[in-house]
C-alpha cells in the first residue's frame, strides 16, 4: 500500500457494514455492526491502477446523495472492492482489508495513525490504545494529542495522494476509466 490509515469515521464503517448486510454475509471478527464499538477500521490505500476481470459485475454507489466518496462494489456479492474520493486526487483507491481480505499482498504495515478521531464516541474513543490522531475543522486540521509529533505523524495522510505512484500507462484501469466503462452510474443508498 502506499499509505494506511486506522478510521474512525461513521462512513467507512456504514459502507461496509451495507456491504455485508447486502450480501448476507457475516461480519468479519471484532466488527459489532455498530459504529463505535471495538476497534476503528484499517484502510489501506493502493496506487489507481486496476486490473479487473468480470467488469460487467461493477457497480458504484455512494452512502447519501451529498457523499463524496463513491464505493465500487460487485453486483454478484455486493462486495466493496474500493472506494474513490476527491482527496485521492485520482492517485490512489482505499481498500478496507477487514472486510475484503488481500490475496499475495504479504505483511501490511502497520498503523501509526487515526483519521477522523472526533467520529468515534468520546468514551470509546478513550478506551482505544493511544495513538496520534486528527479530525477536520472548517479551519483544517485539528491534532490529538496537540502537539508537533502528532502533527508530523500525520503530515504523511496530506501528501500521500498528491502525485501518481504508478505510470500512466502501467497495465489495467482507474476508478474513473471503470465507472466511465460502466456508463457513470452511481447509485445513492439513502438522501
Amino acid at each position: 500500500p502506499i499509505h494506511q490509515l486506522e478510521c474512525c469515521c461513521v462512513d467507512c464503517y456504514s459502507k461496509n457494514v451495507w456491504a455485508y448486510k447486502k450480501a448476507s454475509a457475516p461480519l468479519p471478527s471484532g466488527v459489532t455492526g455498530v459504529h463505535g464499538e471495538g476497534k476503528p477500521l484499517d484502510l489501506r490505500y493502493w496506487p489507481n491502477k486496476l486490473a479487473v476481470t468480470g467488469k460487467e459485475k461493477l457497480a458504484f454507489n455512494r452512502l447519501r446523495d451529498d457523499a463524496a466518496s463513491i464505493s465500487m462494489v460487485t453486483t454478484c456479492c455486493s462486495t466493496l472492492l474500493c472506494v474513490d474520493h476527491p482527496f485521492y486526487q485520482t492517485n490512489a483507491v482505499l481498500t478496507f482489508p477487514e472486510f475484503c481480505p488481500y490475496i499475495g499482498a504479504g505483511e501490511l504495515p502497520e498503523i501509526s495513525t487515526r483519521a477522523f478521531i472526533k467520529d468515534w464516541p468520546v468514551e470509546k474513543y478513550a478506551e482505544l490504545p493511544p495513538k496520534p490522531g486528527f479530525y477536520l475543522t472548517a479551519d483544517g486540521p485539528a491534532f490529538e494529542p496537540p502537539g508537533p509529533e502528532t502533527e508530523a505523524a500525520c503530515a504523511p495522510t496530506f501528501t500521500a495522494f498528491a502525485n501518481p505512484h504508478i505510470s500512466a500507462d502501467a497495465p489495467g484501469e482507474t476508478f474513473q476509466e471503470l465507472l466511465a466503462a460502466a456508463g457513470g452510474r452511481v447509485e445513492s443508498l439513502g438522501p
